[in-house]
């Protein structure tokens, strides 16, 4: 099964376009660590509390010897957070997916060989698997477009003009 480690981003913007159960019905393992789940807002670890308890997501917490990795990871790698690189250590030492849409843990990501995805690939999977249709696709990804101006513009034009019949 493939491992999909989950940067803060992801699981924040799924949880406001309320895309969140169906990203859990994904074909894949969704690991998240305990960094990650340390900068989400206390009112959005309640929505993640019933996929922690039915194990669909799995809290990756560090022993002391992998807390000193990625403090070393972190002198490294410039510009990132030890959230951050925990998700680049989780994904690395698992041989994960890292899905973020943080710039920087991206370059870093693709420097040290690891796969890395960001919401618009989570949106092609829902459509593909068909957990959404296009026309859901289409208005979740316009809502999304309003309140994050971060999301690649021409990419999710594309996508919404593909969608757009539904």
């Amino acid at each position: 099964m493939i491992i999909l480690v989950n940067d803060a981003n992801i699981l924040i913007d799924l949880l406001k376009i309320d895309l969140l159960a169906a990203f859990f019905r994904l074909s894949y393992e969704f690991h998240v660590t305990d960094f990650v789940t340390a900068e989400i807002q206390e009112e959005n670890i309640a929505e993640l509390d019933i996929y922690f308890k039915r194990k669909i997501l799995n809290e990756k917490k560090f022993s002391y010897e992998e807390l000193m990795e990625i403090q070393s990871l972190k002198a490294s790698c410039k510009g990132l957070s030890i959230p951050d690189c925990s998700c680049l250590f989780h994904a690395k030492n698992h041989s994960g997916r890292l899905l973020t849409g943080d710039a920087a843990l991206r370059k870093h990501a693709e420097q040290n060989q690891i796969l890395v995805h960001g919401i618009l690939w989570i949106f092609d999977k829902l459509v593909d698997q068909t957990i959404i249709t296009q026309a859901q696709a289409h208005d979740k990804l316009a809502r999304l477009l309003s309140i994050n101006p971060r999301l690649p513009g021409i990419e999710c034009k594309k996508r919404l003009k593909k969608w757009e019949q539904g």
